[in-house]
């Protein structure tokens, strides 16, 4: 375990906003978080960070920033159709998940490139492509800091709900999640039903590869697209997606659809991307809209305010330009999220925590 005092977080956010905390941890190993709570010095105002990559830090931080760096993948039990997987939450999710693609392990292949650790993941509930983290999450360990007991939480303890845990609500900064367990198949299963306005992963996929496609298919199909619509986070200042998908009434979307007829919508339930007469949609009050769809109607895509802009490829990608602050980047949100009420009277949330 390393302690800093006044320690830039320049390099742990990855807007690369130049900020610092009053103290830094980094645990790099379990026994590092029982050493850090002895150390009740550092127990004011904590900040639970992983790799930053979805963070927006406003002004220095008062209180300690506690990095978890910690490292290492098992697998602890397998039969002959599933792998049970226990990861340490400091790991690369993207590392994470070539290593289950190059052991023929299926399940998480959708959600490559997706930058930060296996525990935000888990904390962040992600998902990407039609996948979804809740699908293979088997549970995860972690530790109360005011009592120091190791916790176990299931599925349903996890709360989990679009982008939502109860590690983002409730029990913020109060746990450091330790372990993730997450369930992958040895028979591949793949999804390729994405598809958007410009395109899907059949359409991708059959640009390189033929039936029947196989999970390194489907990672390279992911990673294309992702390549193309998405700057690369280690060379620009950004957080990717900055806003949520907004989720609306089936009542709201009729009106919504006579402004934009063609409006993408998808369940709420989960990141699945149904055509609009599938069942799903019979029984359901609420359809979840894509934002960077309605951002870039109104003509933010590509659009620049000094050192603040979107990327050329999405809408929804707010990036920056080396020294930008935070009141740059939340003043230039803000008249995105202007826009959208004042085109649409849809409030947009942000999906990057702003702290």
């Amino acid at each position: 375990m390393k302690i800093y005092s006044n320690h830039s977080l320049k390099n742990h956010n990855s807007f690369k906003v130049d900020v610092k905390a009053k103290y830094f941890i980094k645990i790099t190993q379990d026994k590092d978080v029982s050493e850090f709570l002895d150390l009740k010095k550092y127990h004011k105002d904590i900040f639970i960070l992983g790799g930053g990559s979805n963070i927006l830090f406003q002004k220095n931080y008062p209180g300690t920033v506690v990095q978890i760096a910690t490292k290492g993948i098992n697998v602890i039990k397998e039969d002959n159709t599933y792998v049970l997987v226990e990861i340490s939450a400091g790991e690369s999710w993207n590392g994470f998940v070539h290593w289950a693609i190059n052991n023929g392990y299926a399940g998480i292949e959708n959600m490559i490139l997706i930058p930060g650790t296996v525990g935000a993941a888990a904390s962040q509930n992600i998902a990407a492509y039609g996948q979804n983290i809740e699908d293979v999450f088997e549970s995860l360990d972690a530790v109360d800091i005011s009592s120091g007991k190791s916790v176990v939480f299931d599925k349903k303890a996890m709360k989990l709900g679009y982008r939502e845990s109860v590690f983002k609500r409730e029990l913020r900064n109060k746990f450091i999640i330790t372990k993730v367990r997450i369930k992958l198949g040895k028979n591949e299963l793949i999804d390729t039903s994405y598809h958007s306005r410009y395109e899907s992963l059949e359409g991708e996929l059959s640009k390189f590869a033929s039936l029947p496609y196989n999970i390194r298919d489907i990672a390279k199909a992911v990673s294309i697209i992702r390549e193309r619509k998405f700057p690369d986070w280690e060379k620009v200042g950004t957080a990717g997606s900055f806003f949520l998908n907004p989720v609306i009434t089936k009542k709201e979307l009729i009106v919504l659809q006579k402004k934009v007829p063609n409006v993408q919508f998808y369940p709420i339930d989960k990141l699945t991307y149904p055509t609009p007469d599938d069942p799903k949609f019979i029984h359901a009050d609420h359809v979840k809209i894509a934002a960077g769809w309605l951002l870039e109607e109104l003509g933010w895509k590509g659009k620049w305010i000094g050192r603040v802009g979107t990327s050329p490829n999405q809408s929804l990608v707010i990036i920056t330009q080396k020294g930008a602050t935070a009141q740059e980047i939340i003043a230039f949100a803000d008249k995105m999220k202007a826009d959208a009420k004042k085109a649409y009277g849809i409030t947009l949330l942000p999906e990057v925590n702003i702290i």
